[in-house]
């Protein structure tokens, strides 16, 4: 039984998956995925679930595949980014001050 109403589940929706992207990009895949469960656990407890119980039924496996989906191409879009700086030459490099 889900209690899915009004705004406030979107509203959270948006900003957790706004954290998990923020943090796939910095982080390993390990990292991004537990970043992405995480999130979906809060998600899915708290804001879905009744008195504070993990609720997993069609609505919470959608989030958790989009929350995983958005991990890992966030992921994969820093990954090329880092990929791309390095084949270019504008990687950051060392300070000239400190060598």
């Amino acid at each position: 039984m889900t209690t899915f109403t009004g705004a406030w589940p979107v509203l959270t929706l948006i900003l957790l998956a706004a954290v998990v992207v923020v943090v796939s990009l910095r982080t390993t895949v390990i990292g991004a995925g537990l970043a992405a469960l995480q999130c979906w656990g809060l998600y899915a407890t708290f804001l879905v679930g009744v008195r504070g119980d993990l609720t997993v039924d069609e609505h919470t496996t959608w989030v958790l595949a989009l929350l995983v989906q958005l991990a890992a191409l966030a992921f994969l879009a820093s990954a090329a980014i880092r990929v791309i700086a390095l084949m270019t030459g504008t990687a950051a490099k060392p300070s000239p001050v400190r060598s």
